[in-house]
């Protein structure tokens, strides 16, 4: 058994050896789970939930559409737009 410390901004240090023997990366996302008066950490694996040809089309259309925009400084022309168009 291995003891490590829960630091100031609830973070905790994986010992080097689970690391190793779990095969873990960083920036690996864990499910925490409480099971009875143990605390669970499972790796999981979060799949993309939009292609990278998607993304692009929603940069053309954004980049076509941002040319249409208005633009407005901050103050009265921007509240101005904000209560015509609510």
């Amino acid at each position: 058994m291995t003891i490590t410390t829960l630091k100031a901004k609830n973070q905790l240090t994986i010992p080097a050896e689970i690391v190793k023997k779990m095969h873990l990366r960083p920036r690996e996302l864990f499910a925490v789970d409480v099971v009875g008066n143990f605390i669970k950490l499972t790796p999981v694996e979060v799949s993309p939930r939009y292609t990278a040809e998607e993304l692009k089309a929603v940069d053309d259309i954004v980049a076509s559409e941002k040319a249409k925009g208005k633009q407005f400084k901050p103050g009265k022309d921007f509240t101005e737009y904000i209560k015509k168009i609510k």
